[in-house]
């Protein structure tokens, strides 16, 4: 390949990749795929759609991931990898980079350019009562996609403006960049400022945290620095890509070994504030998609639960009469968001966990099973 057609590639794959990221915005699409010998996918609202007119050459791809990713080829690695790449004041990505089929190809997650408030998130409010700086641990969990990283963001957005605090970070990669806030803030990105979450979590011991964000709790390794870092009195944030409490609990105990189970119960139960635990539902009528959660905080009860394994499943029965302490269960929170007119009725009832009780809160004839 010659200088000039490596110019001109260049220059066309910096026309492609405009053309992309203002069909991202204008659309507010979530995700952008680029593969070799296909078409560029976007997700919006969830669904996923062809762009046409555009196929691309496997050379293409690599330039697109030269213009995102600000490397060049040689040092792409020999699988895959992870950045962060900004179009400033407009959007930023997430960007995922592999090998399929002998070539390379990106997954792109948009980030909006600021932190989106809780009332833009429309979270319950609860969830801002977690922001208040306490020792221990909170969870946020859900599918991918679900939004967690926006919440975390906004949560830990909220702490930092509340006072002056140390937040350290560490992300793989850094997605919202966290400023003009009367905090000291440091964002540490796995890969490019450290070798893992585990190392660069426990190196934050030294750098006098007030609160520490571990990315996502991957391995026994975090999690033990995790909730070591809650037990010295640390107030620690993370996220699972569970899609409830009881098997976000479940996750954490079979990070362990058998011989480890019973102590690490002990120990959740002990440095735990809470779970929040999400999905993304498409909005009635209109574009966009609404927060639906489940909210469990760590009380007296929860705290037996966890540390007995055969009461663990009881959980979903302790949130459902823990209403007055803001605690909920998923479908409570679908059901409001039905009767608000946010979801529609024949959604809601198929995201529900146990659609008989929805049909019966929202008084629909014809009980399934």
């Amino acid at each position: 390949m010659g200088p000039s057609v490596a110019a001109q590639d260049i220059e066309a794959g910096k026309a492609l990749l405009q053309s992309l990221i203002g069909g991202v915005v204008k659309t507010r699409a979530s995700d952008v795929h680029l593969r070799a010998g296909s078409s560029p996918f976007i997700r919006v609202d969830g669904r996923l759609t062809k762009v046409p007119g555009v196929t691309l050459a496997p050379q293409m791809v690599e330039v697109l991931l030269t213009l995102t990713s600000a490397r060049l080829p040689q040092d792409f690695g020999a699988e895959t990898f992870e950045f962060s790449f900004e179009q400033p004041g407009i959007v930023r990505f997430r960007g995922h980079a592999f090998r399929e089929s002998g070539h390379w190809a990106i997954s792109l997650r948009s980030i909006p350019p600021s932190v989106p408030t809780f009332h833009e998130l429309r979270l319950p409010p609860v969830v801002k009562t977690l922001c208040e700086v306490q020792p221990g641990l909170t969870l946020i969990t859900g599918p991918t996609g679900s939004g967690k990283s926006t919440t975390a963001a906004a949560m830990l957005r909220a702490m930092a403006m509340s006072e002056s605090l140390h937040v350290v970070t560490v992300e793989d990669p850094v997605e919202y960049t966290l400023h003009e806030t009367p905090s000291c803030i440091s964002q540490r990105e796995v890969g490019r400022d450290t070798a893992s979450f585990a190392s660069a979590a426990r190196a934050a011991f030294r750098e006098d945290p007030d609160v520490i964000f571990i990315g996502e709790i991957r391995d026994h390794e975090a999690l033990e620095v995790a909730l070591q870092a809650a037990e010295s009195g640390t107030a620690v944030l993370s996220t699972f890509h569970t899609a409830t409490a009881v098997k976000t609990i479940q996750r954490v105990v079979s990070m362990c070994s058998t011989e480890e189970q019973a102590h690490i119960r002990a120990r959740l139960a002990d440095v735990l504030r809470a779970v929040v635990s999400q999905r993304l539902l498409p909005k009635r009528g209109t574009k966009g998609r609404v927060v639906c959660c489940e909210v469990m905080l760590n009380n007296f009860t929860v705290k037996d639960c966890i540390r007995d394994a055969a009461k663990t499943q009881a959980i979903p029965g302790v949130l459902e009469r823990a209403a007055d302490q803001q605690m909920q269960t998923f479908d409570k929170n679908l059901v409001a968001l039905v009767r608000e007119g946010l979801v529609a009725q024949e959604v809601g009832l198929s995201y529900a966990v146990a659609p008989n009780d929805v049909r019966r809160l929202l008084n629909v004839p014809g009980l399934v099973g």
